[in-house]
């Protein structure tokens, strides 16, 4: 992309495009205002094309743009940034919002408004919070340190190294998991193995006692039966029945 389209208006904010991104329709804002209308109604402020779920997961930045480098020249005299916390860690403040903290803060105001991805921030110099302006009860803390203190990234873009982690850890836990899948089937299947082994003595056994049981009844009946030799037995019937003539 040229420089002349590196240095155009960003459409929401009217100011020269900041971290400056470009959607999949083509159109390009600035990162804070991409994330801004994102979230109010997931949609480019251009065309109306759906923003997609995932878009900010790796967002397609622009080279920086003369502007941003002009800041950034302006701004090594700094020698503080501001950060505020994020979850596991903490994030820079955009170079624009850097220089209006540093400003009223050397200005001893007590606190400093932020217009951050469509919504208005105060950060609170005495009490060293950042809360919506609508919703004083969600804040966040943050804090005024050297510019080379470790961080996450930069107004919501991640750092190289720290996007990488994530997915290491997220590979990570995914093969964890199928590695605990694996432990599990294998486990079953001893399982399985085990109780069919365990059925088959069973009936291996009974098949064995069965018989042993009826051989010991047929005996002890036979041990109850009682023959008495004083019963005549006869022979032939019909000389009992009819006595032989003289």
């Amino acid at each position: 992309m040229d420089k002349s389209s590196q240095e155009q208006d960003c459409a929401i904010c009217l100011q020269k495009c900041h971290h400056p991104t470009q959607l999949p329709c083509g159109h390009v804002f600035c990162f804070l205002c991409v994330k801004g209308i994102a979230i109010q109604s997931k949609k480019c402020a251009m065309c109306r094309m759906q923003i997609p779920s995932d878009y900010f997961d790796h967002p397609v930045l622009i080279e920086k743009s003369f502007h941003e480098e002009t800041c950034m020249e302006n701004g090594s005299s700094e020698k503080y940034q501001w950060y505020y916390e994020g979850r596991n860690g903490w994030w820079k403040y955009d170079e624009r919002s850097n220089i209006d903290l540093e400003t009223a803060y050397n200005t001893e105001e007590t606190e400093c408004l932020l217009l951050l991805a469509g919504t208005i921030y105060c950060v609170d110099f005495e009490n060293m919070i950042q809360f919506r302006r609508s919703d004083p009860r969600r804040r966040r803390r943050v804090k005024r340190d050297v510019p080379t203190l470790p961080s996450k990234g930069i107004a919501g873009i991640k750092n190289i190294d720290t996007a990488q982690s994530e997915l290491s850890n997220n590979a990570s836990d995914l093969v964890t998991n199928d590695v605990n899948i694996i432990e599990n089937e294998t486990n079953d299947s001893i399982n399985d193995v085990e109780n069919e082994t365990n059925t088959h003595e069973s009936d291996n056994t009974r098949t064995i006692v069965e018989p042993y049981h009826a051989i010991e009844e047929v005996t002890d009946n036979l041990r109850h039966i009682n023959i008495h030799s004083e019963d005549p037995i006869s022979f032939n019937s019909d000389e009992t029945n009819h006595p032989r003539e003289t």
